[in-house]
């Protein structure tokens, strides 16, 4: 069995009422300008607040960037105790190895 469709008409008057209820009036002049001026001054403002989350983003990622660089900088330094580490230790066990063939 297919499914059926309503459509509901309306209760009263006609589909193009020009009058229906529930529906606001067009606003006065004056509304309209005061609405625009309220706003022009919230845009103002949000403008202003993505400024300065811009300032904010871009600060951070500055300081993001000269951590990375000071990571890079560690790794590098890092890599060359842990090589030096590793020679110190071929010297240390073939002077050790030089003892204990001499005995």
């Amino acid at each position: 069995m297919a499914p059926s469709i309503a459509i509901a008409a309306p209760a009263s008057g006609t589909w193009k009422s020009s009058k229906k209820v529930g529906v606001a009036q067009a606003p006065a002049a004056e509304s309209v300008t005061a609405q625009a001026e309220a706003l022009r001054r919230r845009n103002a403002e949000l403008e202003q607040e993505v400024a300065a989350l811009r300032a904010e983003l871009e600060a951070v990622r500055l300081r993001a960037e000269a951590a990375e660089e000071a990571e890079e900088r560690l790794c590098a330094q890092l890599g060359e105790a842990e090589c030096e580490a590793v020679e110190l230790a071929r010297e240390l066990v073939a002077a050790r190895g030089a003892a204990a063939y001499s005995r």
